[in-house]
């Protein structure tokens, strides 16, 4: 495996959290939108929207079959072109979210949002380990990485849901993932009154780990 590169995995895990529906797509502030047509040998397509508004590409389906992020396309958030693996025939049907903002982020929130902001969850990469597959360096370097994922909320109450989503998310999808072959969830850590909101909300972190990462 190539060297691990941070931002397209916290990009990852943001958009499988999204497509989840970990947050609704109210409490995000998003609206679900649909592109159809027919490809003809397509290998690849521009999303009808402003890729600046373009949160998550939920699914595709060509032909009446569905394909698969990352075994058939990927997504390029940046420009809102879709890109094939195969070269892709039939009427289409793409379903995304879009919106000027969001409430599913990889990073941690602002200090001057309100209560209205919430309920939120953002991402950070706490820890990274590095030990020499062989000694003296002279083969590849095996990882392990220790992320965060943080849910906001005004009551505990909410803020316990989020988490339990989250939580069963990532125990059921251990190996779908395209920047690391493996996540596993380690557990939660504590309800603590939050400084976000205006000392009005609470969070709580879910642990997961990205372990035995070889890096070239």
């Amino acid at each position: 495996m190539a060297q691990i590169n941070l931002y397209d995995l916290k990009e990852e895990m943001v958009i499988r959290l999204r497509n989840a529906d970990i947050l609704s797509v109210g409490d995000r502030g998003v609206t679900t939108s649909q592109d159809t047509g027919t490809f003809v040998a397509a290998n690849s397509h521009t999303l009808a929207t402003n890729p600046t508004l373009l949160k998550n590409v939920r699914d595709i389906t060509v032909g009446g079959s569905p394909l698969t992020w990352i075994d058939d396309y990927t997504v390029n958030y940046s420009t809102g072109v879709i890109s094939f693996v195969n070269a892709q025939s039939g009427a289409y049907v793409i379903n995304y979210d879009q919106g000027s903002t969001d409430k599913l982020f990889p990073d941690y929130p602002q200090e001057y949002l309100k209560r209205e902001d919430f309920p939120r969850v953002g991402m950070g990469l706490d820890l990274a380990t590095a030990v020499d597959a062989a000694l003296g360096g002279a083969s590849n370097t095996w990882s392990n990485i220790r992320a965060s994922v943080i849910c906001y909320d005004l009551s505990q109450k909410n803020v316990d849901e989020i988490a339990t989503k989250i939580k069963d998310f990532f125990m059921s999808n251990k190996k779908v993932w395209k920047e690391v072959d493996y996540i596993r969830y380690v557990g939660f850590g504590p309800m603590l009154p939050s400084t976000f909101g205006k000392d009005k909300c609470f969070q709580r972190n879910v642990l997961v780990e990205l372990p035995g990462i070889q890096e070239a």
